[in-house]
């Protein structure tokens, strides 16, 4: 793990839960095959913002509900509140991001590993 480009990460990301996420999901990707590079942990890092992002907006939506009743004189009517749609699009983000980075189990079936057994030099 580039250890410049994760201080520099971490300037914008500041939640702990966030933080931890970032970690863990570096660790996944330097046990992969092939390690982390650079522009896996800067995808990493955009997964993790939207991680902060998301704690966020659960806290509005857990303030404010899912929406509320609207009076205008005598008309009422039902507003939805928007931070649900947007968890919604960071959920999808962060989804494609994963599978990006192959750390989902579609992800993983791309990559093929040969596992050398030694079974051909076994006698008949």
């Amino acid at each position: 793990m580039n250890e410049v480009l994760r201080d520099m990460h971490f300037e914008r990301i500041t939640s702990e839960k966030a933080r931890q996420v970032y970690d863990y999901l570096c660790d996944a990707c330097d046990r992969r095959m092939g390690g982390i590079t650079d522009a896996d942990q800067m995808m990493v890092a955009d997964y993790a913002y939207a991680e902060q992002v998301k704690g966020i907006l659960m806290d509005d939506i857990a303030q404010r509900g899912i929406g509320q009743e609207r009076h205008n004189g005598r008309q009422k009517y039902w507003q939805d509140n928007k931070s649900l749609a947007h968890l919604r699009s960071y959920c999808d983000q962060q989804r494609k991001l994963l599978a990006e980075l192959r750390l989902t189990p579609n992800g993983r079936r791309a990559e093929s590993v040969d596992i050398d057994d030694d079974f051909d030099s076994f006698p008949d």
